[in-house]
């Protein structure tokens, strides 16, 4: 088999779904990685998979799903190139706060003391703590996970949350996600950081859950989901649990406010970075 690779450019308007998605339906047509641009995707794959008959599927895929039919908008033959060599080099060591960093194997940060250093491989360029969600949830967790809580981590990816959990003091966390490649990813990550037992990864959502309550509960996940899920993740939060959200634009605070206070919950703070926002919200107790 060749070594050499096709560079596909997919012009598309990119979002946190798009993100989460496009990856997921292309690895399974044989691509092996993703670089986001300002305006799409580079999507890589080996030249002898990339057939008249994977081509077609991709079409499908943006046609069906992204409304994007007329997406791929250049093709290159990239010879003998290392994709995976390349495509580790723009994965460098990320610091969310002074103290707070995530780092992948191949480029190493020392965990001196005072220091947490997040491990993480991932599979696909996306959470990395490239995004500005994921560095907003790490930015709250930092100051706000109790000691010796219960953590469920919605849509956990890569395992990042649920692992930044543990090491900021949690008992205990488990992370869903109902994309299978976040099990073997995030099972992974979970020995980079010596956190077997303490971190479970289940694939599904809300019902493979089978635990009645959490202290904490983090979703970086879309508003739409969010929306669809919050009287469920409520439901598994304990009295004056907190509830932790991204994956959300600026314009989506007012319709979550909304329905966090319809849950009877309390809108604690609100961070931003970009266009991008980070909430936190606390169960409100009901007194008996």
């Amino acid at each position: 088999m060749s070594n050499s690779y096709y560079d596909l450019f997919l012009t598309l308007h990119v979002t946190d779904e798009v993100r989460d998605v496009l990856p997921a339906l292309f690895n399974q047509l044989g691509f092996e990685g993703f670089v986001e641009e300002d305006n799409g995707f580079h999507c890589y794959i080996k030249h002898d998979l990339y057939t008249e008959s994977v081509h077609d599927q991709a079409v499908v895929i943006l046609d069906t799903v992204f409304n994007a039919p007329d997406a791929v908008t250049s093709r290159t033959e990239l010879v003998e190139r290392n994709w995976n060599e390349e495509w580790e080099k723009t994965i460098q060591p990320i610091w969310v706060t002074d103290t707070l960093v995530i780092a992948p194997t191949w480029s190493p940060v020392d965990a001196t003391p005072g220091r947490i250093v997040l491990v993480i491989d991932p599979k696909m360029s996306f959470g990395t703590g490239y995004h500005e969600t994921t560095r907003l949830m790490l930015r709250m967790m930092q100051d706000h996970i109790p000691p010796d809580s219960a953590v469920l981590d919605v849509g956990t990816g890569t395992g990042v949350l649920a692992i930044a959990a543990v090491k900021l003091g949690a008992r205990h966390a488990i992370g869903v996600d109902i994309d299978e490649w976040s099990a073997d990813n995030g099972n992974e990550n979970i020995e980079r950081n010596r956190l077997e037992g303490k971190v479970d990864i289940r694939i599904g959502s809300l019902d493979v859950v089978s635990e009645p309550v959490f202290d904490v509960i983090l979703a970086n996940i879309i508003r739409s989901t969010i929306l669809e899920l919050l009287p469920a993740m409520l439901g598994k939060l304990t009295p004056n649990g907190m509830l932790f959200l991204s994956g959300l634009m600026l314009d989506d605070q007012s319709p979550i406010e909304e329905a966090l206070r319809a849950q009877s919950c309390i809108v604690t703070g609100v961070l931003r970075e970009n266009e991008w926002i980070g909430m936190m919200a606390q169960k409100h107790s009901v007194a008996g």
